[in-house]
């Protein structure tokens, strides 16, 4: 009866091990490959090394200087999240391992390696951890649609025809000020939120099965944790670090795409990367990021009236660009070891 048990057991894994396979690894794969297929059958593929070879080596380290700023703003952003009394220099290879893997793996898998590292290098709780990701996401969305919004209203007698006013501001507005509320009420409200969120499980927890309730618990503990934030030194330091990183993003990506002579201005490329930026906070990513990150970028820009072949190039050379910067910072963040003693 046991080792029928065992077998039954070892099927169930097998079975979840190739549904996770198909779900995190073959599909999105996949898509990539579909996406790029069509994309780059559109230009001549020697289009991006040569775009790529125009960009002077100053420029490519000073893209990597930035890229490792951006690095360290996440890293004094996450440390104020998590409210941890630790130099910055100690959570910054965290974040490094953190942004190559998310770089690279799909459908925003490389947050485990985020809750994993925080869990075994700084002994963080995984609630903890998967409650300060949900805030960095919904605090980077604000600010991405504001810009979205914002580059729209300047690009208006562009864009109109091309995107809907829904497209272009209503829709980003409407959700940019659902965020506003539904933060502002966890920070003055926490107490309202907890019970509300509660009174939602209820009927779920009534269940006796075990992953169920789990699961449950386990939302309400992120719940808990999410409504510990408030208006206060660090509510403005988490806003001032994440508008840095954005600005740095944004702003190393623009230079970068003048020093290969890429002839878009800074405008609409803030827009299309805010845009793509968007896009990619969903769970769609394919492995590497290809095809997710062009398509949209190439899109928009195409709205504008860029030709069809410099839209595609410009995506495709800014990304190899990024993940080609997130070799030596992944290399970095796994060879650089805590020093407990640095907590002191």
């Amino acid at each position: 009866m046991h080792g029928f048990a065992n077998g039954l057991y070892r099927r169930a894994l097998i079975s979840m091990t190739i549904r996770t396979f198909l779900t995190k690894v073959l599909f999105p794969t996949s898509i990539a490959v579909i996406v790029c297929y069509f994309l780059l059958r559109e230009i001549s593929i020697q289009q991006i090394p040569n775009t790529l070879g125009r960009a002077p080596v100053l420029a490519l380290i000073v893209g990597f200087v930035l890229y490792s700023l951006l690095v360290w703003s996440k890293a004094l952003r996450f440390r104020e999240l998590l409210e941890l009394d630790v130099p910055v220099r100690q959570l910054a290879p965290i974040l490094a391992l953190h942004t190559f893997w998310g770089n690279l793996l799909p459908m925003r898998s490389g947050d485990l390696s985020y809750i994993y590292l925080m869990k075994r290098r700084e002994g963080v709780d995984e609630t903890k951890s998967v409650a300060s990701l949900m805030l960095a996401s919904v605090i980077d969305l604000m600010l991405l649609l504001a810009f979205m919004v914002g580059t729209g209203w300047l690009l208006r007698f562009s864009l109109i025809g091309e995107l809907s006013r829904t497209i272009l501001f209503v829709a980003p507005l409407m959700m940019l000020c659902a965020l506003a509320i539904l933060l502002f009420t966890a920070c003055t409200a926490p107490n309202a939120c907890i019970a509300f969120a509660s009174y939602c499980a209820k009927p779920l927890l009534h269940f006796e099965k075990r992953p169920i309730t789990w699961l449950v618990d386990k939302c309400l503990n992120v719940i808990h944790e999410l409504t510990h934030i408030r208006f206060d030194r660090r509510f403005s330091k988490i806003w001032g670090y994440s508008l840095l990183g954005l600005a740095i993003r944004f702003g190393f990506q623009c230079y970068l795409a003048r020093e290969m002579g890429i002839d878009v201005s800074v405008v609409r490329l803030t827009f299309a990367l805010a845009f793509t930026s968007i896009f990619n906070l969903l769970p769609v990513q394919s492995v590497g990021n290809f095809g997710t990150v062009e398509f949209p970028f190439a899109w928009v820009l195409m709205r504008f009236g860029t030709e069809k072949d410099l839209a595609i190039v410009a995506g495709f050379s800014l990304h190899l660009i990024i993940l080609l910067y997130c070799i030596p910072l992944g290399i970095y963040g796994l060879i650089k070891k805590p020093r407990h003693h640095d907590t002191k």
